[in-house]
């Protein structure tokens, strides 16, 4: 379970963004590596999103894992284990390695909904570079969030500790336009962590907006015959 447990901790963050509803759907593959001292962890799968938040993820591999976000409610199943787990949390939820894809149709990245307040913003040529304080409950650890786009694109992010160390740096790469935004195919991040840091690199293939999305995946139920376990989270 050790390595399940590991998909959770590092799949799931708390969020309130609401999206355009031009984009009623969303279907991509992915792969998310994760390295933390000498070890690496690697997951594919693939991601249906539909508007106005529901997130379905199947996970092919190193398991079998469905994952069923929507509103304050993470579901995850393990169909041949026919085991199935409910988080319920008091906030919205959205997952790490899916809501940086998504975060581009917002103007501000989805930094506003988040509790962030733009303070600063700098232009240079084709770059754009915005300052962002972060939400009260946060800056006792945070100071602050630079997010720079390059000819519309996002590129790069950095959080820093009030202390001026950064905390997490994101690169974005690869981009594809669709319906005015560009959406990254590739976006690498380190996160410094005392002596340590960790490596995550999110490979997005195949990304198809606006389509039929498959009746089992639409209606999807976890069956009668499965106990669910709930948590609160």
């Amino acid at each position: 379970m050790r390595f399940i447990f590991l998909i959770f901790v590092f799949s799931v963050i708390l969020n309130g963004n609401v999206y355009s509803q031009v984009l009623q759907n969303i279907r991509v593959e992915f792969e998310r590596s994760f390295k933390e001292k000498g070890k690496e962890e690697i997951v594919k799968g693939i991601i249906y999103y539909q508007t106005p938040g529901k997130v379905l993820v199947i996970i092919k591999d190193p398991i079998t894992q469905w994952m069923i976000l929507e509103k304050n409610e993470l579901i995850i199943y393990y169909p041949i284990d026919t085991l199935a787990i409910r988080f319920t949390t008091p906030h919205p939820v959205s997952l790490s390695f899916f809501q940086p894809f998504l975060s581009v149709m917002k103007d501000d990245y989805g930094l506003t909904g988040m509790g962030f307040t733009l303070y600063n913003h700098r232009i240079s040529g084709d770059t754009l570079s915005t300052y962002w304080s972060p939400p009260n409950k946060l800056s006792k650890v945070m100071s602050n969030l630079i997010l720079v786009y390059v000819a519309d694109r996002i590129a790069c992010s950095e959080l820093k500790k009030t202390d001026g160390t950064t905390i997490i740096k994101s690169s974005f790469s690869n981009h594809i336009r669709y319906g005015g935004d560009y959406f990254p195919l590739q976006i690498s991040m380190v996160r410094y962590v005392g002596a340590d840091s960790t490596f995550e690199r999110i490979i997005y293939r195949n990304p198809q907006f606006n389509i039929s999305i498959p009746l089992e995946v639409r209606d999807f139920k976890i069956p009668s015959y499965v106990e669910i376990e709930e948590i609160e989270w």
